[in-house]
Formats: structure tokens, sequence, C-alpha cells
């Protein structure tokens, strides 16, 4: 009879140390399981968005040369030289006289949806109304973006084919 109490005590014993050591230690097995799974999903959501970030700069080097165009439309400065420049020389190569020039920088009134700024610009040009009609072609194909708002026209003095002009527009730049 001793013999078993000695086997269910020894038996006892071991369930006891198992209770109390192994399953604590396969509880935090568990736990580390579940960390794992965790960072397996962290890890593939970055690996995801590194290949997109990836697929993305790929696409934006496939569109440099756009953006660079486009960046020549509204460029990111306001460049009031560089506008004046280009209807000077839109206007000498349509036969019209550039006599005056204003532009004046403004901020548009839809602050928060529009990502430009406007350049208001007032021209007063001298010439032919086919040089009008030239001048007005030739700046709509310039690489500058500019909106005519307004051409007044009046006989010049002197010659009868001479007019002079007022031609209003905005050109734009980025904010």
């Amino acid at each position: 009879m001793s013999k078993n109490y000695i086997g269910a005590g020894l038996i006892a014993i071991a369930v006891v140390l198992f209770w109390a050591l192994a399953l604590p230690f396969y509880n935090g097995i568990s736990d580390l399981d579940v960390a794992v799974k965790e960072r397996e999903d962290l890890l593939n959501s970055r690996n995801t968005i590194i290949a997109n970030i990836k697929n993305l700069n790929k696409e934006y080097q496939k569109r440099i040369p756009e953006i660079a165009k486009l960046s020549a439309i509204v460029p990111s400065k306001k460049s009031i030289a560089e506008v004046l420049s280009a209807v000077n020389d839109v206007s000498a190569k349509n036969g019209i006289e550039l006599t005056s020039s204003a532009i004046i920088g403004q901020k548009t009134s839809d602050a928060n949806v529009s990502p430009y700024n406007l350049l208001s610009l007032e021209m007063g040009l001298n010439g032919s109304y086919p040089g009008l009609t030239n001048f007005l072609r030739a700046l709509e194909r310039n690489l500058r973006l500019v909106d005519i708002t307004s051409v007044d026209v009046a006989a010049g003095l002197g010659t009868v084919s001479t007019l002079n002009f007022v031609v209003k527009g905005n050109a734009y730049y980025l904010k």
C-alpha cells in the first residue's frame, strides 16, 4: 500500500510542478505566437507600402517630362520679367508694337481651393488687326498659360491702318 501512496504522491507532485512551471511557459509561448503574427502582419503591410512607393516612383519617373512641361506652363515663382519678356517677344514676332505694360501680382479669391496666384496683365499695343489676331494666337500657343479677359480697340493717330489695342489678361503661378 505504501507503494501506491508513493506513486500517487509522485504523480501529484508531477502534476503540481507541471501546473506551476510548464503551463505558464506554454501560455507565454502562445502570447508570443500572437505577437509574432501581429508583427508579420505589420511587416506585410510595410512591404506593401514600400512596393506602392516604388510603383509611384516609377510612375513619377515616367512622367517627368510632363511635370516639367506643367511647371513651365504654371511656374512656381512669380517671375514678372519672364512674362514681360514673353509678351514682348510674341508682339515683336507678330508685327505689333508693345507701347505699355502693367503687370500686377494678385492673390486668388479662392484661397483654399485654388493652387495658384494671378499676375494681372494690361498691355498697350499698336498695330494692325491681322497683327493682333496673330499676336493672340501666338499667346495661345505660348508655353506660359495666359488667359485674355478683354481686348479694347481704338483708332490710332496718323495712318488709318494703325490701331491702338489694350489687351487685359491673367498669367498664373503656383502658391
